[in-house]
């Protein structure tokens, strides 16, 4: 009963790995990569995976406190619906594509690859990568 209860509140629950191919592309590439989950200490049903891509701009704006915010450009659902078992290793392949207006990385526009399992009742294992755009 506690490992349940250690793991719906993060600790020693899923864990998840994003693994690219690499870590530089071009506008209109695909990303392609696997995300590793790795079990925890009790068995966990994950619904989903998110992959997606965020945007952070640094730019100064009237309606808010903070000097960058960031921008969802796109998100890729990946089912999965099944229950993760104690120290158990399962791999699910992706790939998304960058959209050919997406800006470049620069000292102002910065590009993250975030990866979230979606468990029921517990709190959501994330990964987060940066990426570099090129022109």
């Amino acid at each position: 009963m506690w490992k349940h209860i250690l793991s719906s509140i993060g600790i020693d629950g899923v864990a998840i790995d994003t693994a690219l191919q690499k870590a530089a592309y071009h506008r209109g590439d695909k990303i392609e990569g696997t995300v590793l989950i790795n079990g925890g200490r009790a068995a966990e049903p994950i619904d989903a995976l998110i992959v997606s891509l965020h945007l952070q701009m640094d730019e100064v704006r009237e309606d808010s406190d903070f000097a960058y915010h960031d921008k969802d450009v796109k998100e890729l659902l990946i089912p999965i619906q099944r229950e993760i078992q104690p120290k158990e290793k399962l791999t699910i392949p992706f790939s998304l594509e960058i959209d050919l207006e997406h800006p470049p990385t620069s000292d102002t526009n910065k590009t993250f690859l975030k990866t979230t399992a979606v468990i029921p009742q517990a709190v959501d294992p994330s990964d987060q990568d940066e990426l570099i755009i090129l022109n």
